[in-house]
């Protein structure tokens, strides 16, 4: 079988034309949507990056364990499991932690591609002179980004052919038009984007914000916005900066669906379009992912930020249609090698979703968890924030000790009110459910008594 992984760092699901929103441009991704079995209730698991991808490519969730940290070289891995079984893998990429500082995780692979220069990857010596966009304070890292993205975009940019998601998705369908007499090949496409740094081309742009003449926020700080100053109008073409990366990955996603379609293998090869996490982009009044060492209780992770698209086009599945299962990362895996027709090791904790495609009953998983790891049970471990959902309820938990909060995201998808004082036992049946599947994922009971009770 063939198989194509496309990832896309920092997608929000809410982002897409097939979630429902009617103000950014992304036919490419609805029309593989449309022809994809989607399962709108999928969430972030192990957060953020790293772990994610670790999740992914391990079938198990990884916070009970591990954190921001190398690919495991003690546990079984997607591409080599894959590559014993007689495939041919590949990793294109431009994310710049797979692979830089002994990361590894292009283990297994039998041969990879690294597009050089995302954020702060050390991939330029030149001493080009350049401007940061808007005062520094608004910056998440200036000077690093003055020293390595800031310069490899002045050096190496001049269409948007020369963007990095162009450049790995091109590569991508490069590599589709060589091999695809292949009947076995599994194409890992991983790109950095629609992560900040935010800088689509202009004509990106102007689609949401014309006329823009202020600041340009194009990395800013994990921060609330009264913090670092900026203005409504700032907040507003920070959205669409984002908004044009959003639809400058869908333009480039499109290719790489046109070379399999020229290359008229499309209807026979499994794809998978995931997201690790998203992003606030001004809502809930921050900037940022996750809150960094300012003395605050971590941020919940928001709707925006632990809701994720995940599609799956697979061979005689469903044109079309939408599964409830609280999907994540850890079914990866499973529902590759399950489709492959490849055992699965035992250490697997995902689901395969092949049932799913095949209109046959899914087991149950009451909740989806979205947390870092839990891995040493010391104070930060106490107090970690654990988003809990079934889908409707959400669950923002730090312990036995700290506050929470619960929303019904059905009614209140923007999550601003908090019912934590009236409807007390959603909460009580979200956090027993929790404590559960934590058990399953591995969480060590010295931590779990750590949270075992809503305070």
């Amino acid at each position: 079988m063939r198989i194509v992984l496309i990832i896309s760092d920092t997608l929000r699901w809410d982002h897409l034309g097939a979630s429902g929103n009617t103000w950014i441009r992304t036919p490419n991704l609805d029309r593989l949507a449309a022809e994809s079995l989607v399962f709108p209730r999928a969430y972030t698991g192990s957060f953020p990056t790293l772990p994610h991808r670790t999740d992914l490519l391990t079938g198990r969730w990884i916070y009970p364990y591990r954190g921001w940290a190398p690919l495991p070289v003690d546990e079984p891995v997607l591409a080599e499991i894959l590559g014993e079984a007689g495939y041919t893998t590949m990793l294109i990429n431009d994310t710049p932690h797979l692979c830089k500082e002994n990361f590894y995780f292009h283990r297994g692979y039998t041969a990879w591609k690294w597009n050089r220069g995302q954020e702060g990857d050390r991939s330029i010596a030149d001493d080009i002179p350049v401007d940061l966009p808007c005062a520094p304070e608004k910056i998440r890292g200036p000077e690093r980004m003055r020293r390595y993205h800031y310069r490899w975009r002045a050096r190496h940019w001049h269409t948007e052919r020369d963007t990095f998601v162009a450049r790995t998705m091109q590569d991508a369908a490069d590599w589709i038009e060589a091999n695809y007499r292949r009947s076995d090949f599994f194409l890992h496409i991983d790109t950095f984007d629609p992560h900040e740094p935010w800088d689509p081309p202009p004509h990106y742009v102007d689609r949401y914000d014309p006329g823009y003449a202020g600041e340009i926020v194009d990395h800013p700080p994990y921060a609330r916005l009264d913090e670092i100053g900026v203005t409504p109008e700032e907040v507003r073409h920070a959205r669409a900066l984002y908004a044009g990366e959003v639809s400058l990955v869908d333009t480039w996603v499109g290719r790489v669906l046109e070379k399999l379609e020229l290359c008229g293998i499309l209807d026979d090869t499994l794809v998978v379009f995931h997201s690790d996490h998203g992003f606030n982009v001004g809502d809930h009044g921050r900037f940022g992912k996750c809150c960094q060492g300012r003395g605050q209780l971590d941020w919940p992770f928001f709707e925006e930020v632990s809701h994720v698209p995940f599609f799956v086009r697979a061979p005689d599945g469903p044109r079309g249609g939408t599964h409830p299962f609280l999907a994540q990362a850890v079914d990866v895996m499973p529902t590759i090698l399950d489709m492959a027709g490849v055992r699965a090791p035992a250490s697997v904790r995902g689901e395969s979703l092949l049932p799913a495609l095949r209109n046959d009953p899914m087991p149950e998983r009451p909740v989806a968890i979205t947390t870092r790891a839990l891995a040493v049970p010391n104070a930060q471990a106490a107090r970690q924030t654990v988003s809990i959902t079934d889908g409707v309820w959400t669950l923002h938990y730090r312990g036995n000790e700290q506050p929470w909060e619960l929303y019904n995201i059905r009614d209140d998808p923007r999550q601003v009110r908090d019912l934590a004082r009236t409807a007390r036992p959603e909460a009580e049946r979200l956090h027993a459910a929790h404590i559960e599947l934590m058990r399953f994922a591995g969480v060590q009971e010295r931590i779990l008594a750590l949270r075992d009770r809503l305070p």
